[in-house]
């Protein structure tokens, strides 16, 4: 299944998980179980259960990720509801978001097993005997596309919770962190965290507040893990008074993460619970704020700026930061602590952490354009670890080539240099040179090496290096590229035959056009000239202009298509001309042929040279003239694309 068929799907899934579901075929089964047949756990422990999926014959796919904190395959049906709270589903508010990653295994008469974790969900509060069953959507037709799941509801069975005393809790609360503190390694942390999230006492309340307000240098499934732990606990006030009591210590950092635990904590603990129905979304959607938690949330904001002053160091640094990454709404008080905060944050640049430097970098503030950052700057783009320093680099440079462009070319070369950097080609760009011959040998050497990988296991590099070499190479090494070409181009990917063919065209327009034309010819028909169309992202001349046009006046689909598009992006404005007279000439060949152009799938010329004329960049044609060209589409292709709104 591709990606796009998967997120249509995932939309389509979405939109009527509402609606009644297909029942499942007979020849599907799915058998629920107590995973190692246990059958009685005392409160906080795991219970965990097996989906079993079997199929008495091929054609169908199961999805065999568990779902976790992310329910929204699998409905848990239980019995009594009394006695059971639905904590996930008080936190969010009823909001999820649906995973965006899966897998799935075709389906045979040897089980293909799920485990799902009851305390992800839910939380028992009473002791007693309780019924589970399942409603799982995960079994579906096998298809190269999104084929819809059936609804599937499990067997039932039992189970028996009894209580956990405060000295058995504080006893594997105990046992729990020695374990911690003899094994540290990101399994250990992802289970110990899991398991002391779940439980929900007193004993195991404030270790998980005490863990939330001093974080430990652990993986990130432990902090989240925490988080969660947070809304589990049973007593929700007393882990709102000590995450409080936390927020107004001086010497406690508060991140956001907190700020926004004491929010949701504070609106259920005041507010209660609201019955709201599960609403599962796309990560792609996010969902509205709720009022009340950002009213309650602005009055913590506004409280945390009063005291600013009393916190030093670290828990100084980390509130101001949380302060101006939560404005409150009302513009007087989001001003007057937001300033100070801005403040100390400038003053303190240099002692954050390098993480904490780029956020702020990427900030549009007048206070950081103070030419006294420019050598912290400079650190940062010295010193800045190799996983972080695209991102890291990428903000550094741009600031600096605002504040202080006279100074950004040495580290402009720096990238260039290293044979890893990936910052952005059109940010490098931006500096006032218009050539860098010092970087002329470096790049020289990285394409040559990088070109002559066998299998194009280079292509990634190769194609950034390719078009630093457009903007900023010299035709001191035009030959020595030229000679390269001639033995490795017609085996480039086109990205990076495209860059070469860009810095030939730039330098020798005359010797470089007919390289292009052999590139183009190579093609076979209807084949799309993907290195014509990154060409012209990096150099677009006159001369590459009637090229264009030459393909453009072809009746091969791919070719005048793309043609079309490159005109609108690149062309010049008496370009609209030759637009208009080919949709002329497209319109009076195919305009009583409505069918058969569908069929010939003509609509792509259609499409794209009425796209490159509504929206061409060099020419603004009225909206009577853009709403014209847009109802006169004849093909569905042209119709789906040029919508008019």
């Amino acid at each position: 299944m591709t990606i796009k068929s998967f997120l249509l799907g995932l939309s389509l899934l979405l939109a009527t998980s509402a609606s009644a579901q297909t029942s499942a075929p007979p020849d599907v089964h799915v058998k629920l179980s107590l995973a190692n047949s246990k059958s009685i756990y005392r409160m906080g422990e795991p219970i965990k259960l097996i989906m079993e999926f079997t199929a008495d014959r091929e054609g169908y796919v199961v999805e065999i990720l568990p779902d976790a904190k992310s329910p929204w395959q699998d409905t848990i049906v239980i019995s009594p509801e009394f006695g059971i709270s639905h904590w996930l589903n008080e936190m969010t508010a009823g909001h999820r978001y649906a995973r965006d990653f899966f897998s799935t295994q075709n389906l045979s008469n040897v089980p293909q097993r799920v485990e799902l974790i009851l305390n992800d969900t839910l939380r028992f509060d009473i002791a007693g005997r309780y019924t589970v069953s399942v409603t799982t959507r995960r079994i579906s037709k096998q298809s190269l596309t999104y084929s819809r799941p059936f609804s599937v509801t499990t067997n039932s069975i039992t189970f028996e919770v009894e209580p956990m005393s405060e000295p058995d809790e504080a006893a594997e609360v105990k046992r729990l962190s020695d374990l911690m503190a003899a094994k540290r390694n990101s399994q250990t942390d992802e289970e110990v965290g899991k398991l002391l999230s779940f439980l929900t006492g007193e004993p195991s309340t404030r270790e998980k507040v005490r863990r939330f307000l001093n974080p430990e240098d652990r993986s990130g499934n432990y902090h989240t893990h925490l988080w969660y732990g947070l809304f589990i606990a049973r007593n929700r006030q007393l882990v709102l008074k000590l995450l409080e009591t936390g927020l107004r210590d001086p010497n406690t950092g508060v991140s956001s993460q907190l700020l926004n635990a004491v929010t949701r904590l504070r609106m259920l603990v005041t507010d209660g619970v609201r019955d709201k129905p599960v609403v599962v979304t796309s990560m792609l959607t996010p969902s509205e704020e709720d009022p009340r938690a950002r009213e309650i949330r602005d009055a913590y904001v506004v409280e945390l700026s009063a005291g600013l002053a009393k916190r030093k160091d670290k828990a100084l640094t980390t509130t101001a930061i949380t302060i101006v990454s939560n404005p409150p709404k009302d513009p007087q008080a989001a001003s007057a602590g937001s300033r100070e905060a801005r403040r100390i944050l400038i003053q303190q640049f240099d002692t954050l952490h390098i993480f904490s430097q780029e956020w702020l970098l990427r900030q549009d503030w007048e206070e950081l354009r103070d030419r006294s950052l420019i050598p912290v700057i400079k650190r940062m783009l010295s010193t800045a670890p190799g996983s972080a320093q695209k991102h890291i680099h990428e903000a550094a440079l741009k600031l600096l080539i605002e504040v202080a462009p006279d100074e950004a070319r040495p580290f402009v070369v720096a990238e260039i240099r290293d044979p890893n950097s990936f910052v952005d080609v059109k940010l490098l760009g931006s500096i006032e040179a218009k050539s860098l011959p010092e970087a002329d040998a470096i790049l020289l050497e990285q394409i040559r090496r990088l070109a002559t990988i066998p299998d194009n296991r280079g292509f990634v590099h190769l194609k950034q290096k390719t078009s630093l070499l457009v903007r900023f190479g010299t035709d001191g090494i035009y030959q020595d590229l030229m000679e390269l070409y001639q033995t490795v181009g017609a085996r480039l990917y086109p990205d990076g035959r495209a860059g070469l063919l860009a810095y030939f065209a730039k330098h020798n327009e005359r010797e470089a056009i007919p390289l292009i034309e052999q590139a183009i010819s190579e093609l076979n028909p209807d084949q799309e000239p993907a290195v014509l169309r990154e060409l012209t992202e990096l150099y677009y001349s006159e001369a590459i202009g009637v090229l264009v046009k030459k393909l453009l006046a072809t009746d091969d689909r791919a070719a005048a298509s793309t043609a079309a598009y490159l005109i609108g992006r690149h062309g010049h404005a008496d370009d609209q001309r030759v637009l208009e007279a080919r949709l002329k000439r497209w319109q009076e060949e195919w305009g009583n042929r409505v069918a058969e152009a569908d069929a010939q799938h003509q609509g792509r010329i259609e499409r794209e040279l009425i796209w490159a004329l509504v929206h061409g960049k060099s020419w603004k044609l009225s909206p009577e003239r853009a709403r014209e060209l847009q109802l006169g589409c004849i093909t569905q292709l042209c119709k789906q694309t040029n919508q008019v709104r």
